[in-house]
């Protein structure tokens, strides 16, 4: 796997365009085994608001190593993500996926090579699943994600730009 440039340093690069990149506010909490990780983003969202989005559909497609981002609205009632859909993503090549949730099973997914970055975690878990909304932008965390623009994460935090910094080389 490519290691990539660390998140404070690929912010430093954007200092004189300041516009050309976000930054996720700060609370969410990296949780996978793969400590560092890019791709291009996917998204999705529960259709009805305050749904549990189901991901096992999303995941088990080819991730291509791409991330997948998810709003699961900050809701702590249940876990968005646990061990068995993290290990589902790692087996079909998603690079990471980022949570406006929580997760649970958080001993095993350290020991996944698969970046998870999340608010916190909860040991529940919904009991149904609803439909869901993908590739469409989402907002949240001073953020807008828009499918395939790149999201590089590590343990200081989660940046987006437009384009692939091919530099990424640590």
């Amino acid at each position: 796997m490519t290691t990539m440039m660390p998140t404070a340093d690929l912010f430093d690069r954007f200092l004189s365009r300041p516009d050309a990149i976000q930054v996720l506010a700060p609370g969410w909490r990296s949780f996978g085994g793969r400590r560092a990780y890019f791709g291009q983003i996917a998204t999705m969202a529960p259709a009805e608001r305050g749904g549990a989005a189901r991901l096992r559909d999303a995941l088990s497609q080819p991730g291509e190593g791409r991330v997948l981002v998810v709003d699961g609205e900050g809701l702590d009632h249940w876990a968005v993500l646990g061990d068995q859909l993290a290990a589902l993503g790692q087996r079909h090549g998603w690079s990471g996926i980022v949570l406006n949730g929580y997760v649970r099973d958080t001993a095993i997914l350290r020991t996944l090579d698969i970046g998870v970055h999340a608010l916190g975690a909860v040991p529940s878990r919904p009991a149904q699943f609803d439909a869901v909304e993908r590739d469409l932008p989402l907002s949240f965390g001073r953020m807008r994600f828009v499918p395939g623009d790149w999201l590089y994460a590590d343990d200081d935090g989660v940046i987006v730009c437009a384009e692939r910094q091919d530099d990424i080389g640590a």
